[in-house]
């Protein structure tokens, strides 16, 4: 019992810092993330001394909601969410200036720690819980925002549009990671489509995509709202198609050329300028990245002359732009030389990304019929293994017993009747068999399918003794030589082995009903030490058959091979020390079992 005890840091009886210590370890990334920035933030506090050290407890507190939000998301947001609207409150009152990057007025701390709820909350909760609970910690967050109203002493030049840009792209990373981790789409397991299904692939694309859309979004203060609002709807509309784009790859390429064109017309049209500090010239920074997932995704997935014209459609667009755009810096050739520079070198590095992907595609595909072609022929060869030792080994007892009733039909009648009722007994054994080695393949079990002929039991010895005396009826009172079993089994056998020994056996009693002619005795003898299970089957058989009962398939020998090997034993077929044939096989117990118990 003691391999299922509880983890010592884990059960509901463990002391608290156990548990916290196994929450820490689950989450250690995040937790030591988390770690530096509070860290940071109470040496600034230290450094700025007074009224800011009112403001470690909250910071400390929220770190600490964060940890246990992996196990409490909701709980835990809930109560990060009315622990920063009262240090707001307390901020408000005594008129502190609190120490903020990126989001204004926001403690790293309390942004990171509230960031991270809103991630375990999607991965952990479905969208009915997960929502209000991001929802009430962004209320907080916005009111904390305007109610602490002053500027951040560390970044004094974030506006509030900025800041709130930027509050929003962290939210979308948020969601969007906890969705990605959470392996499946929040409430809708049973029916996933392959539309969420690539979603779920493409979220580092999107994560990058929304990044790319913050940067320029900032970055367009010189410039109008019209203007922005249309650079944002053709990187919108860029960055959708280039999500979508591995469904259809070369549509997706064409359809953001025409984006990028008709956005440049509509621009030149209105007279509209634009900011000329993207990595293309006056090319939107979200319509560049966009345009290089398009190329990538294009080369990666359709056919060389698709990729072609698609990847043609892309630069002609983007020249288009480059030349096209309105902007108040243009001087000369000389403003069109490092775009056109930085714009092939980026699509030389979408052109090899493209080809990369689609080499590593090529090779998993070659990868994966190489694996299913060898599963298959693993799966011929057990059938085909199975069919030889079960199945012809009764229909190797029907043919002998039917030549011997055709030789004594006219002189013993009688003989005759009774070698027709063992041949009725093989062919329901035989039609037993085949019924279970179908039910086998398919994962089932016929009812009422029994027999230790066919499958091994956990008494190798019952199933031995079994094979024995089926052969001896088939063989009929005096017409068959006599076997003889000889057992020392003082191991516990694995069922692998056990099974194996027993096709062992079976094979060879059929191998001497249709080869040694003139065999009088047939001796089994099957013993184990503690390592090993040796087994060796012989003839006295003196007479040679050219044509075997039924003929001979040739695939007995190399099935009892094929089946010792694969449990890493040895197997030896051949002439007798004198004379009929002898068969040994060896079979390690210890690779089997683990260990070997005395019985």
């Amino acid at each position: 019992m003691s391999g299922f005890a509880t983890h010592p840091g884990r059960g509901p009886d463990a002391p608290w810092w156990c548990r916290f210590g196994t929450l820490l370890r689950e989450q250690w990334i995040f937790a030591a993330l988390l770690g530096l920035v509070w860290c940071g933030d109470l040496l600034l506090m230290a450094s700025g001394g007074g009224s800011y050290l009112l403001l470690a407890p909250s910071a400390t507190a929220m770190a600490l909601l964060a940890v246990l939000g992996r196990r409490h998301p909701v709980c835990c947001g809930l109560a990060a969410a009315v622990l920063l609207t009262g240090t707001t409150v307390l901020v408000f009152a005594g008129g502190m200036d609190v120490y903020s990057l990126g989001l204004a007025n926001i403690l790293p701390t309390e942004n990171a720690a509230g960031l991270l709820l809103v991630l375990y909350a999607f991965r952990a909760k479905p969208p009915r819980k997960a929502v209000p609970v991001t929802a009430v910690l962004v209320v907080a967050c916005v009111v904390s925002v305007f109610v602490r109203g002053r500027e951040s002493p560390v970044y004094p030049d974030v506006s509030v549009s900025q800041s709130m840009s930027f509050g929003f792209l962290q939210l979308v990373l948020a969601v969007g990671t906890g969705m990605y981790l959470r392996g499946q789409w929040p409430g809708r397991a049973s029916a996933d489509s392959p539309v969420r299904a690539l979603l779920r692939r493409q979220w580092p694309l999107i994560a990058v995509l929304s990044i790319l859309f913050f940067l320029e979004f900032i970055q367009s203060n010189d410039v109008s709202a019209l203007a922005i609002a249309t650079l944002m709807l053709c990187g919108l509309v860029m960055s959708g198609l280039a999500v979508f784009a591995p469904m259809r790859p070369t549509e997706a390429a064409g359809l953001g050329a025409l984006a990028l064109v008709l956005t440049t017309l509509v621009l030149r049209v209105l007279g509209l300028d634009v900011d000329d500090n993207g990595l293309i010239g006056p090319v939107p920074l979200v319509a560049t990245g966009a345009g290089m997932l398009l190329v990538a995704f294009a080369v990666r997935h359709s056919v060389p002359r698709r990729a072609l014209w698609a990847t043609g459609g892309l630069v002609g667009a983007a020249l288009f732009a480059l030349f096209l755009l309105p902007t108040d810096h243009r001087y000369g050739l000389n403003f069109y030389l490092q775009p056109i520079f930085m714009g092939g070198l980026l699509l030389v590095i979408s052109v090899g990304t493209g080809m990369y992907f689609r080499a590593r595609d090529e090779e998993r595909a070659r990868s994966v019929r190489s694996a299913v072609s060898d599963a298959q022929q693993a799966e011929r060869m057990a059938l085909a293994r199975e069919l030889h030792d079960v199945v012809a080994h009764h229909v190797t007892g029907i043919v002998v017993q039917a030549q011997a009733a055709q030789m004594v039909a006219e002189k013993n009648p009688k003989a005759a009747t009774d070698a027709l009722s063992r041949i009725a007994e093989s062919g329901t054994e035989a039609l037993t068999a085949m019924r279970r080695l179908v039910a086998s393949m398919r994962g089932a079990e016929p009812a009422g399918a029994s027999g230790a002929t066919e499958q091994a039991t956990t008494d190798l010895e019952a199933d031995l003794r079994a094979v024995v005396q089926a052969t001896q009826r088939r063989s009929g009172h005096g017409n068959g030589p006599a076997v003889d079993l000889r057992m020392d089994l003082g191991w516990e056998v694995p069922q692998e082995v056990a099974r194996s020994v027993l096709r062992v056996v079976q094979e060879s009693l059929t191998n001497a009903e249709k080869h040694a002619l003139g065999a009088t005795r047939i001796q089994i003898d099957v013993r184990s030490d503690e390592a090993y299970l040796y087994a060796m089957i012989t003839d006295d058989g003196t007479e040679v058959r050219h044509q075997p009962l039924g003929g001979s398939g040739g695939y007995g020998l190399v099935g009892m091979r094929e089946r010792i090997e694969l449990l890493g034993g040895r197997f030896w077929a051949g002439p007798g020390e004198h004379v009929g044939w002898r068969v040994e096989a060896v079979l390690p117990l210890a690779e089997q079992s683990g260990e070997v118990e005395r019985r």
